[in-house]
C-alpha cells in the first residue's frame, strides 16, 4: 500500500501501502507511516495517517520486486529477488508459515508497495520501533493487499485488506511496532489472523536504517 509520508520526526508519519502515512510518493502497496510529524512514508500504496482525513502525499505499499514496474518510484529493495529477501516467520496453534519480507529503509517508507504490478509472492515490513498508530491507505498501488499489524509483544492485532488505488484509511485500535503487507488473500488463506505470532529476521529499530 502506499502511505501519505512517513512523518518519523513529527506526530503524524504516513506511510504508503501496501507501506505508513506521511507526504503522497509512491507506495508499498502497502506504505504505513508512523504517528509523528512529516516524513516520508513506508511502502505500499496505501497512505497512512494518524486522522481520519488522508495527508495530501503518501508512499507507496506492497507491490512485487521483479515484477515490470510502471513509471512510478518503487523502493531500493524492489529488485532483490524474492528467494533472497528475509523471511518474516508467522505462527498460529499449528500453522506456522514464512513469508518473504523486503526491508526498506524508513525514507522509503512513502514508497512502500507503489508503482508495482505484482507482488510475486512477497511482502514488505514497515518498522515502527518506539509504538505507532497511524494508518495506511492504498494510493498509487495497483495491486490489493493485506496487512498485519503486530504490537511489542510482537503479536497480530489486525489483519485488514486493503484494495488497489483506494483512499480509505487502514489501521489498528491502539499502537503497533511493525506492518506486514502481503499479498491480498495471504493471512486468510494461511490460516493466520488476530493473536498470530511473529519473528522478523531484522531488529526493528536497526529495519528503519537510521
Amino acid at each position: 500500500m502506499r502511505a501519505a509520508s512517513l512523518i518519523a520526526a513529527s506526530a503524524a508519519l504516513l506511510l504508503g501501502a501496501c507501506t505508513a502515512s506521511g507526504p503522497e510518493p509512491a507506495g508499498t502497496s502497502t506504505v504505513a507511516v508512523s504517528a509523528g510529524s512529516s516524513a516520508t512514508g513506508a511502502a505500499g500504496s496505501a497512505t497512512a495517517s494518524t486522522g481520519a482525513t488522508a495527508p495530501a502525499g503518501a508512499p507507496k505499499g506492497t507491490a512485487t520486486s521483479a515484477a515490470a514496474p510502471t513509471a512510478e518510484p518503487v523502493t531500493s529493495t524492489a529488485t532483490i529477488a524474492t528467494d533472497a529477501l528475509p523471511r518474516a516467520t508467522f505462527t498460529s496453534g499449528d500453522v506456522r508459515i514464512q513469508l518473504p519480507i523486503e526491508v526498506p529503509p524508513e525514507k522509503e517508507y512513502g514508497i512502500g508497495l507503489s508503482g508495482r504490478l505484482n507482488l510475486q509472492g512477497r511482502g514488505m515490513l514497515f518498522a515502527f520501533p518506539d509504538g505507532q498508530n497511524v494508518g495506511f491507505w492504498m494510493k498509487g498501488t495497483h495491486v490489493d493487499l493485506d496487512i498485519a499489524f503486530i504490537d511489542a509483544s510482537m503479536k497480530v492485532i489486525l489483519v485488514t485488506t486493503m484494495k488497489a488505488d483506494t483512499l480509505d484509511i487502514h489501521k489498528p485500535p491502539s499502537p503497533y511496532v511493525a506492518a506486514i503487507e502481503a499479498p491480498a488473500g495471504w493471512y486468510a488463506q494461511n490460516k493466520l489472523g488476530v493473536g498470530a505470532v511473529v519473528t522478523l529476521p531484522v531488529d526493528l529499530r536497526a529495519a528503519t536504517g537510521r
